[in-house]
């Protein structure tokens, strides 16, 4: 009998351990009065549903199966309270203490634990799918089992925590502090580890497939048997790590420091350890796989600039040059065929402000172009844009500078110029300036070979001739006090001292930051492909101009620049070409016809990137995250989604306009069917997604991201297929030949051909 009074006396005193406070009426009422001391009270199965108990002290309180929905917990005091079974959804736990307290069985849903502390608490097997719990202090606790996939655990302490067999899939747990953590079989598939400490962790047989595992730390950390397959662990410390039998197939392992680790049979086919520091590999299984599609590099080419193009039979390949040329090589053997010179007519400008103190230039083209690319010869020339800008302009008091704009392309209007009509000049006067206290003109033509007439403005006499510009002088401008004349051709600018009739300073026109766009249309009435030159640009600039103290103008080095964003894009079959310059209407040209398609009025919200269908009929235009399809005939929005969290740095359609691609800042690619308007897919990669292009005749997506990896993507498993490292800092352009046999991927310095060879498996 004794046992049996003995396990009485037990009970009875564990039930008369907690304090009796009248249930949640009790507590209510208490904590209206002031009360924030509820030490060990029973509170067994009450309902506090929508309560505001904010920084109650609730410690060691039993609280089975309460009702705590939508509850205001924040900054609570729940340490070693039983909360199994509890209803936790919605509940406000932010900065909570909840250590050692038993959540074993409760609802956790939607709740907000930011910053709490779970230190030593039981959530073993419990479901925190999606839970956000950044910063929560999780040390020693129990989650094994624990369903934590897609939660948010960036920056949690997670130091000794039991995540024996936990599922981690998707879950954000950049600079998560997990020293020793005990990750024994955990599912850990496609998470974010960015920067995470792990040091001496235990992760055997683990899943690790595609996790991100940038910068992360594991010194001295268990992985025998893990499976790291296609794993991101650029710069990462392994040093010390035992990597036994684990496989890292296809695995980055860039700048991985592995000194001193352990990897013996660890599987590293496929993987990128040319600049792993310090691994001995001497046991390791090395080699390569067998892959659906091989590469190798066909055809390097030097260039300075970016846009380059195939012609619609895949056997020339035109690209930009330094010096705005177009060369066209074969693309088998890069032998040069021709060259085409595709110098461009730009407009310039320069005024000077109403002080004196600031001096104003502007640089703006607008050609397309359309070219014979075998014998160079210019087919047409479309000039009749309807956007275009020609010249600074200021408001009446001279306080706010604009641009004048113009159907017309090269027509300059009255802002201390004058046009063509009149007389002195065979040719016509091209710009004139008078100064502003009347005694000189200052005046050029086309066809004087850069020359600036100088006259007494009263007499009209010749005082002299200022000569020197490498080009025709375009725009002209006295200063305020009439001693200096400011001239501008496409080619350089000179600043003159008018008494003196000498110049004072000159330089060269800028290096250009935007190259022309080139591609390949079929015209209607050619029988041989015809080439697309699209030079669309603008820049603006501002000086200092200041007198020394010789009292002589002198060009001041202090100011500022901008070049307005421009965007070039081509339909799939090259068809139909939309552009952009800055924040102006979007101009649609019919490459075949040669016809242009109107515009479509974006508005300022909508930047670049652009992409254009097929057939010319819907354009996509993106803002930060959000994209907009605009029916281009009616001009107005057909629709509109968010898919990304960042801004976007490309959009393509495919080549059958059924599925729209989107890549950037958030490195995610995103698949969205254009039938539908709904998503298909989000593929993860590792780093800011450059550029996007679409097989032309097989199901398979090339993206290439910041860190100039390349890969493949099946678009009917929507896995990746392989990858490879570009070696190319920034690319920024990436295309498909059209046979799909090449793909070209360039920057600023080189263009790049990878052959893409099929085995059997496809």
């Amino acid at each position: 009998m004794l046992p049996e009074k003995q396990a009485q006396t037990t009970k009875t005193s564990a039930l008369t351990s907690f304090r009796e406070i009248g249930g949640a009426e009790g507590l209510l009422a208490a904590y209206q009065l002031g009360e924030r001391d509820f030490t060990q009270v029973n509170l067994e199965n009450t309902d506090l549903s929508q309560a505001n108990l904010t920084g109650i002290n609730l410690e060691k309180a039993n609280l089975k199966n309460a009702n705590l929905s939508q509850t205001n917990l924040s900054k609570a005091n729940l340490i070693e309270a039983d909360l199994r079974g509890a209803n936790l959804t919605q509940t406000n736990l932010r900065c909570a203490h909840l250590n050692g307290s038993d959540l074993r069985q409760a609802v956790i849903k939607e709740v907000d634990l930011y910053r709490a502390n779970l230190s030593w608490a039981n959530l073993s097997e419990q479901d925190l799918k999606g839970a956000n719990l950044a910063r929560v202090d999780f040390q020693g606790a129990d989650l094994s089992a624990a369903n934590l996939s897609e939660a948010n655990l960036n920056e949690a302490k997670l130091d000794a925590a039991n995540l024996k067999g936990a599922v981690l899939t998707r879950a954000n747990l950049n600079s998560a502090y997990m020293p020793c953590a005990q990750l024994v079989q955990a599912n850990l598939r496609e998470a974010e580890l960015v920067r995470a400490d792990l040091t001496a962790a235990n992760l055997e047989q683990c899943i690790l497939d595609r996790a991100n595992l940038a910068r992360v730390r594991l010194r001295k950390a268990q992985l025998q048997q893990a499976s790291l397959q296609k794993v991101y662990l650029q710069e990462g410390k392994l040093q010390a790590a035992n990597l036994t039998n684990a496989n890292l197939q296809k695995a980055d392992l860039s700048k991985t420091e592995l000194e001193g680790a352990i990897l013996t049979q660890a599987d590293l086919r496929g993987a990128e350890i040319a600049q792993a520091k310090q691994a001995n590999l001497e046991l390791a299984i090395l080699g390569e796989l067998d892959e659906v599609i091989k590469h190798s590099l066909h055809l390097e080419l030097k260039v300075c600039g970016s846009s380059f193009a195939f012609s619609p039979d895949g056997e020339m390949l035109a690209y930009t040059e330094w010096n705005e040329k177009i060369a066209l090589v074969h693309s088998n053997t890069g032998q040069q065929i021709s060259q085409i010179n595709i110098q461009s007519e730009p407009v310039v400008s320069v005024v000077f402000s109403a002080d004196g103190k600031n001096l104003y230039k502007s640089f703006y083209v607008n050609d397309l172009k359309l070219w014979n690319p075998l014998t160079g010869e210019l087919i047409q020339n479309l000039k009749n844009h309807s956007v275009n800008l020609t010249s600074i302009v200021f408001d009446g008091n001279a306080q706010n500078i604009g641009m004048i704009g113009t159907g017309e392309p090269f027509e300059l209007f009255n802002v201390g110029h004058e046009t063509r009509t009149l007389k002195g000049y065979s040719s016509g006067i091209l710009t004139q300036a008078h100064s502003p206290d009347g005694q000189f003109t200052a005046r050029s033509a086309p066809d004087v070979d850069g020359q600036i007439e100088l006259l007494d403005r009263q007499t009209g006499k010749q005082i002299c001739l200022l000569i020197g510009h490498r080009g025709a002088v375009q725009s002209l401008a006295f200063s305020p006090d009439s001693q200096t004349l400011a001239s501008k051709s496409a080619e350089d600018f000179k600043l003159w001292q008018v008494t003196e009739r000498k110049e004072t300073y000159s330089c060269l026109r800028s290096q250009r930051t935007n190259y022309p766009t080139i591609a390949f249309t079929q015209s209607n009435n050619q029988s041989n492909p015809v080439l697309i030159s699209s030079d669309f640009y603008g820049e603006f600039r501002r000086r200092d101009a200041t007198l020394s103290e010789n009292d002589r103008q002198k060009w001041n080095s202090r100011g500022g620049s901008s070049s307005s964003n421009t965007h070039v894009t081509l339909s799939a079959d090259g068809k139909v070409i939309a552009r952009r310059y800055d924040q102006q209407p979007v101009q649609l040209w019919n490459l075949q016809t040669g016809e242009e398609l109107g515009v479509v009025n974006l508005g300022a919200e909508y930047a670049n990137p652009l992409a254009i269908s097929s057939t010319g009929d819907i354009l996509a235009a993106g803002y930060e995250g959000k994209i907009a399809l605009w029916d281009v005939k009616t001009n107005t929005i057909i629709y509109t989604f968010t898919p990304h969290s960042n801004w976007m740095k490309e959009i393509v359609f495919s080549p059958d306009d059924q599925i729209l691609a989107s890549g950037g800042w958030d490195c995610t690619i995103k698949l969205w069917n254009l039938q539908t308007n709904s998503e298909i897919k989000t593929l993860q990669e590792y780093s800011c997604i450059e550029a996007l292009a679409f097989s032309p005749l097989k199901p398979i997506l090339a993206s290439v991201s910041g860190d100039s990896t390349l890969r493949l993507w099946d678009l009917e498993t929507m896995e990746e297929i392989h990858s490879f490292k570009t070696d190319q800092q920034e690319v920024i352009n990436l295309k498909f030949s059209p046979d799909g046999k090449l793909l070209a991927s360039s920057n600023k310095n080189s263009l790049r051909l990878w052959k893409l060879t099929r085995t059997s498996q496809l």
